[in-house]
């Protein structure tokens, strides 16, 4: 015998209508029917773009500082002329613009992706 039987079924339909007022129907949610989407899926997709953007920045912060690194330990190793020096401290320099850059950037696309799709939503 199944915990679910044939008889069970209009046993509980019968319950639930006696629960109700008389000539109010029982409503069937329709499993086809979309539900409406909240803040939550673009709350979501901020912040997982935010945790990418937070990855991308720690990354060239890595790069940047292993490049550094790098250059130094050359330099005490076998000191280099005061041009390339120059040249080497400009290149870290423009790193860490780019990095700035591209992560303002990736903000501000982020931001820009998260207020249309709240804007949409209420539309």
């Amino acid at each position: 015998m199944s915990a679910i039987s044939e008889t069970f079924v209009p046993i509980e339909q019968m319950l639930f209508r006696s629960l109700l007022p008389r000539n109010q129907q029982i409503r069937i949610p329709d499993s086809n029917r979309r539900r409406h989407p909240g803040h939550e899926l673009a709350t979501l997709k901020l912040a997982g773009h935010l945790m990418v953007t937070s990855l991308l920045f720690l990354a060239l912060v890595v790069a940047v500082w292993i490049t550094s690194t790098a250059f130094h330990l050359l330099h005490s190793v076998y000191a280099f002329s005061n041009g390339i020096l120059h040249f080497l401290d400009r290149l870290e320099l423009v790193l860490a613009y780019v990095d700035g850059t591209l992560i303002c950037g990736t903000l501000l696309v982020g931001g820009c992706y998260y207020l249309l799709d709240i804007l949409r939503r209420h539309s």
